[in-house]
């Protein structure tokens, strides 16, 4: 006699006629179990489609919120970017007739941290700054907009670049402090003939005769600590170079991971010194561009030459 099993592995259905009525029952009490089976399993799979769809609709409200706000932030980013283009310095016509200048400045992001600016002190001599700010993007952008502030008002107060920044310092420490963000600085006054500087961390090189004069760095930078800072003082005479950089071009890494350097850098501005100061700006960067794999922070160079009288 055929057995329940038997038939339904085999799948002829030819053979249940020749099943006992005990497995019959068995038949009947299984095709019951299977039913609520698939009464039980398809409960399930709606309430889970309703879950998901309910789930899908919240994540769609979701998506559109994230869109709004994104949109949002993008238009804050692009006011930002505009306040911050114009912060950035116009040039003095009578510094002009005396330096030649070309200034190349990219922020890695749509507002970033590196900031320079000309000033002119009480005497009426003018002076440059080159300052990068720690961090990226809004909140560089904020303390650069801040440090601003604090050097227009002190030129008003004091003559010295080291009294200058000495107090934009004072002034500034606990804020940064507060805020966990500082600032390399470079400023510079020019004289007749020579220039007096304050450099804290940052970068910069005076190129006379072939030969390269690395500017004096050991001051600490903006924000970190109240201590003095010491003014230099060098020749800079007619056709004399003054390159001023942070080290965003001097991180740029090629495919080897191998750092562009302030060696490479420098080797192009004293080869090509007497080059006009735009071809010699546009011959670093290429350089740069060529080697480096991509941006990874901010970057601006300043190249300043005395013109003959």
């Amino acid at each position: 006699m055929a057995r329940l099993e038997d038939i339904l592995e085999q799948g002829d259905v030819s053979e249940v006629h020749g099943l006992s009525r005990v497995e019959l029952e068995r038949l009947f009490w299984k095709y019951r179990g299977l039913r609520k089976q698939v009464e039980r399993d398809t409960a399930f799979w709606q309430a889970t489609n309703e879950t998901l769809k309910t789930a899908y609709e919240k994540l769609d409200e979701q998506e559109r919120e994230l869109a709004r706000a994104y949109q949002t932030i993008r238009q804050d980013l692009e006011i930002a970017q505009q306040v911050q283009h114009a912060l950035l310095p116009e040039q003095f016509p009578d510094m002009l007739a005396e330096l030649e200048l070309a200034v190349y400045h990219k922020q890695l992001t749509e507002v970033g941290g590196d900031y320079y600016d000309f000033f002119r002190t009480r005497a009426g001599a003018y002076a440059i700054g080159l300052f990068d700010i720690s961090g990226h993007g809004v909140s560089a952008a904020l303390i650069m907009a801040f440090l601003k502030a604090q050097f227009m008002q002190t030129m008003e107060q004091v003559e010295r670049p080291k009294d200058i920044v000495e107090r934009v310092n004072a002034a500034s420490l606990e804020f940064l402090r507060e805020v966990r963000r500082y600032a390399t600085v470079n400023f510079v006054v020019f004289a007749e003939s020579s220039i007096r500087y304050v450099c804290g961390g940052g970068y910069g090189v005076l190129v006379r005769g072939g030969e390269i004069h690395n500017l004096s760095k050991g001051d600490p930078y903006i924000g970190l600590r109240r201590r003095p800072y010491t003014e230099f003082e060098l020749s800079f005479f007619a056709g004399d170079l003054l390159a001023l950089y942070t080290d965003g071009m001097l991180e740029g890494q090629n495919a080897a991971g191998e750092d562009y350097g302030a060696k490479r850098l420098n080797g192009l501005l004293c080869a090509h010194a007497d080059e006009p100061v735009d071809d010699l700006l546009r011959r670093c960067v290429d350089d740069y561009r060529e080697f480096r794999r991509s941006d990874s922070d901010d970057i601006t160079l300043i190249l300043l030459r005395r013109r003959p009288r």
